[in-house]
């Protein structure tokens, strides 16, 4: 019922003509209404959960490259920057015959890669464009069409903001995006091409004038130079190692900036007012659909709904060839009635983790999509980029003297959908190519190997389904289990299980344990379903812990303590430098007095921490030379995590880091905008780190662990001897995690030092003594931090942090 009236009001809205912001926005919150009243599984939710999951939606670091590049996008369109490309090009193809087709063709293109838009790209090239063509000897629907059709290439050609929207999504690398839809962007524009060459011989249409002089064609270059320089900035700079995809937008609107008012003049500063007002209500637009579709994304995946469709999608498209059949029919059918950023977070969520487990590459997944939706803003009847064609005024030329008063070409969308068919079938090839040839997409991106994924097996057992681990006696679930000696019948239950690192993870395998245990010892009444990658907060370990808190979308998850460290300074404890010496020594602390004063802590927030798995000793990886001692550390730019007491140990060390977001890590390192990072063994693997690093040391300098915690409302509606069982299901999760992770561990090293891939320095050949020494003082610091932050005394201070020094 709850899936009804999501989609029952979201396409009623849409029907009726409402904003689709309006329409995912509303439709959602009728379906949190619905079933916080009327389904006794989500009694607890409350309406808190719309504002959390809208603002989550839209407080995204890569998001801020969106505004940027709007921005940008204006400057450069008020700069006059469209006509002076249009009288390049024309220069350059116009004696040909129907150079003026091809030339709209090949503008947009440019175009589009300054705004990254096509409704964008049409308005602003649409007024010279099209009359040109008309009197070039074109029909107006084939003009208005193929304007259309040419400007939808804009969310293909770099930088495109559908590609921004894909990567906040999948956590994927946005320069890699980049550079795989170059490829694809000029094939879409040279099938249009052919198109224009066919419509000019059937219409027996002549050049528009002679050939230009090298001195004319000089001319016009240098009058468009500025303007034709900025993709090669962008993207140059990002792959130069300059600057990340994010900075990227940012410097476009400083050079944008720079060359409209100082070597165009077209622009003052004046008017530099109403662009940044055009372009805020733009971007404002943009992001109240990011976070409406964003909220959208996160109803489906609460209330089941994605994980259907992925079961459903599994089933149906055994594999690539059907799957990418499926794929492209829903994007080609939603591409005519929504726009691509909502598109995306509709059905990325449930496709992605398909093709991933089919072996397809996410940078050409979300190629595909993006010319998928490109094709959808020209397809009728709702083709967004259609209807901005036929809402430009072309005027009618005077040919008489009684044609005095201004008339208008008249288009009509049956005109103008005849029209733009043969375009659309150019550019249907160009995605059948794009789609089963994904190495085409791959060419210019370091993802040219398709990224394989194994899903984790299932087994069945009766109307049992969950995860398989009979891999080893050990870790059998049905074996495993703890046994049940109550009386009372188990409530049927289902807890959704939240950890922030992806599928393939240590953590989110604890948690398809965890389920496994559960479904086995209450006889498939109690159920964990598990969203790794922070799905219910879109992507906030922040907010994956204050839900989880709440009680309302997660009863239990896995998170670092480093994340808790937000909420109380206490947590930070853990991760003090070379607090432990080895796992052994983490061990003795965790299972004693310090794990006892952690579970407290936890406690006091409303949580029952179960057990204390880990996410590792963090090591240190970098491009330049092996890290043995602190003073190798110095003119060192590295990516930490983003933590108050990280900031100051490594300020003690001397080394130049700082928090990035890690979706733009690899990118980042890949160019040597940064020369290195800090993280356990597992997330350098899973992250593909070791491909662009050269040294990594296991200096083992301070640790990081894992909080299984469950929210205590959610455990108290359970009786004693049912919490008994789950005790006992949690700690045996945990033993698994803490096993398969040191495992992990162990493998990579060994895997590292055989491969040669990286240059590994043992523990044992670090001077430690001299980092430790560099970093005494950081203790003094974080004991003045719990007195200032929770009131401790400077002995309780002491006393705290004396209690995870002893090994007993």
């Amino acid at each position: 019922m709850i899936t009804t009236i999501l989609f029952l009001s979201f396409f009623c809205m849409l029907l009726i003509g409402m904003p689709i912001a309006f329409c995912l926005g509303m439709s959602s919150l009728l379906a949190v209404l619905y079933a916080s009243h009327f389904v006794p599984q989500f009694s607890t939710l409350t309406l808190s959960v719309i504002a959390a999951n809208t603002y989550t939606g839209i407080s995204k670091f890569l998001l801020l490259a969106i505004p940027f590049f709007v921005l940008s996008g204006n400057i450069m369109a008020k700069a006059g920057i469209s006509k002076r490309l249009v009288r390049f090009i024309d220069d350059l193809v116009g004696h040909t015959r129907g150079g003026m087709a091809i030339v709209c063709v090949i503008v947009s293109c440019f175009f589009g890669a300054i705004s990254g838009s096509g409704p964008a790209t049409v308005a602003a090239l649409g007024a010279v464009l099209v009359p040109a063509m008309i009197d070039s000897g074109f029909s107006p629907a084939f003009s208005e069409a193929l304007m259309a059709a040419s400007s939808s290439i804009a969310i293909v050609i770099p930088p495109s903001i559908a590609f921004v929207v894909y990567a906040s999504i999948v956590g994927g690398n946005v320069g890699e995006l980049f550079m795989a839809g170059i490829i694809p962007g000029i094939m879409m524009g040279l099938a249009l091409i052919v198109v224009v060459i066919i419509e000019t011989r059937r219409k027996g249409i002549q050049a528009a004038h002679e050939r230009r002089s090298g001195d004319e064609l000089l001319n016009s270059f240098k009058d468009a130079f500025w303007g034709l320089l900025m993709p090669v900035i962008i993207l140059g700079g990002i792959y130069g190692g300059i600057f990340t995809p994010t900075e990227a937008a940012a410097v476009s609107v400083i050079y944008g900036t720079f060359v409209s008012i100082v070597i165009y003049k077209d622009i003052t500063l004046k008017d530099l007012f109403q662009i940044f007002c055009e372009s805020a209500k733009t971007s404002g637009g943009i992001m109240f659909i990011v976070a409406s579709a964003s909220l959208f994304s996160y109803c489906c995946t609460l209330f089941g709904i994605s994980q259907a469709a992925q079961a459903l999608l599994s089933q149906t498209a055994s594999n690539k060839i059907v799957f990418l059949i499926i794929v492209n029919i829903i994007f080609l059918i939603a591409g005519c009635f929504i726009d691509a950023n909502s598109a995306m977070y509709i059905f990325i969520p449930i496709m992605a983790p398909v093709a991933q487990s089919l072996g397809y590459s996410m940078v050409a997944f979300g190629i595909v999509a993006t010319v998928n939706l490109a094709i959808g803003q020209v397809t009728p009847p709702v083709g967004v980029n259609l209807f901005v064609a036929l809402g430009l005024k072309i005027e009618k030329k005077i040919c008489s003297a009684k044609e005095s008063a201004k008339s208008f070409y008249k288009v009509t969308l049956p005109q103008i959908s005849k029209a733009v068919a043969p375009m659309i079938a150019a550019c249907l090839a160009i995605l059948l190519i794009v789609t089963y040839i994904p190495k085409v997409s791959l060419l210019f991106s370091s993802g040219f190997t398709e990224t394989v994924q194994a899903s984790s097996g299932i087994i069945s057992s009766g109307e049992l389904t969950y995860h398989d681990y009979t891999d080893s006696d050990k870790y059998n679930a049905h074996s495993n289990a703890a046994v049940y000696m109550g009386t009372e019948e188990w409530p049927e239950t289902t807890w959704n299980f939240d950890c922030s690192p992806g599928e393939g993870s240590t953590w989110a395998s604890a948690g398809y344990y965890f389920n496994a245990l559960m479904q086995q010892s209450t006889g498939g009444k109690v159920k964990i379903d598990v969203y790794p990658g922070e799905q219910l907060t879109n992507g906030d370990q922040v907010a994956g812990i204050q839900a989880l808190m709440d009680g309302d979308s997660i009863q239990v998850s896995l998170h670092s303590n480093l994340i808790y460290a937000n909420f109380d300074p206490r947590f930070n404890v853990v991760s003090l430098p070379y607090l432990f010496e080895d796992t052994s020594a983490v061990d003795q602390v965790m299972n004693g007095t310090g794990g006892d004063k952690l579970k407290s802590v936890l406690k006091e927030y409303g949580l029952v921490c179960e057990g204390i798995a880990e996410n590792g000793f963090r090591q240190i990886t970098n491009s330049k030379k092996p890290i043995t001692s602190v003073s190798d550390l110095a003119n060192i730019k590295l990516r930490i995590c983003s933590n108050d007491l990280c900031s100051e140990v490594y300020r003690e060390w001397g080394c130049d880091a700082s928090a990035m977001n890690w979706s733009e890590t690899y990118t980042a390192l890949q160019q040597g905008t940064i020369d290195g990072q800090e993280n356990p063994e597992p997330s350098i693997a899973s992250a593909s780190v070791q491909d662009v690093q050269k040294y990594i040391s296991i200096w083992n300098a301070y640790y990081d662990c894992l909080f299984l915690c469950i929210n205590e409302k959610a455990y108290n509606e359970f009786t004693d001897e049912q919490k008994a069982v789950i005790d006992e299901n949690a700690k045996k999760a945990v033993e698994y995690q803490l096993a398969i992770n040191r495992d992990s561990i162990a493998q990579l090293e060994e895997e590292w030092k055989e491969s040669g891939v990286m240059e590994v320095t043992d523990h044992k050949d670090i001077d430690s003594d001299s980092f430790k020494n560099a970093s005494a003082d950081a203790y003094k610091w974080y004991e003045k931090q719990l007195t200032e932050k929770k009131g401790m005394s400077a002995d309780e201070a002491h006393e705290y942090v004396e209690a995870f020094m002893q090994t007993q």
